[in-house]
């Protein structure tokens, strides 16, 4: 539960009131959409919020006082040491890309932002880590990978502009086709490849397209 205390009185005599900073920074963790956990430097872990649970699985009566490497596969249990060696180190690390396991033993990519935690007398003593799930983006991230992969192994001649008739994109097929390559044409006007008494055509083209419409053969 939030905690508030008052301060001074305002002009017109109504207390005005104020977040206990403890509770306020309570509360935007238990609210945050990533895992937010934090641990010792032995990697024991300590606090462990909703997001957490969300994502990994466990409960926090399941997780709490365990080693973090509870969620990190074997294989890649060598990254926790360098980790804890820079944190001890006082250094920040940030969006480490690796791999993390849920507690159904589902591996996922993931993205950490890990802080040092500090004493009184400025001391490393624990550790902030702030994770973000990223299956679906590498998930996209391969699909547009695949999809380059099948543009430019195309026999035909596959050719992307913007609505201005500018170049984005230009396979193999269309370097064979047209003989300019990627870097002569990317940024360019598709009007290059077009001959000039054949310039109007390019004007329709661009009109139907920001219509909405599909120009077959």
């Amino acid at each position: 539960m939030s905690k508030y205390k008052p301060s001074v009185r305002s002009a017109e005599g109504a207390h005005a009131w104020e977040l206990d900073p403890s509770a306020h920074i309570a509360a935007i963790v238990d609210s945050c959409e990533d895992p937010i956990i934090s641990k010792r430097l032995d990697g024991t872990i300590i606090s462990w919020n909703p997001a957490a649970t969300r994502v990994f699985g466990y409960e926090p009566d399941e997780i709490l006082g365990r080693s973090i490497l509870t969620l990190i596969p074997p294989e890649l249990r060598h990254e926790e040491d360098e980790i804890l060696r820079r944190l001890r180190a006082g250094q920040r690390i940030e969006h480490f890309e690796t791999v993390r396991m849920r507690k159904n033993g589902e591996r996922f990519p993931i993205s950490v932002t890990i802080s040092p935690i500090r004493d009184s007398t400025g001391r490393v003593v624990a550790a902030s880590k702030i994770a973000r799930d990223i299956t679906e983006r590498k998930r996209n991230e391969e699909g547009r990978s695949r999809m380059a992969a099948i543009v430019d192994s195309a026999d035909d001649a596959i050719v992307g502009k913007n609505l201005d008739g500018v170049v984005t994109s230009w396979n193999e097929g269309a370097r064979r086709m047209f003989g300019y390559t990627a870097d002569e044409m990317i940024g360019t006007s598709i009007l290059r490849i077009i001959p000039p008494d054949l310039e109007h055509e390019e004007a329709e083209i661009l009109r139907k397209v920001r219509a909405g419409l599909r120009i077959d053969h």
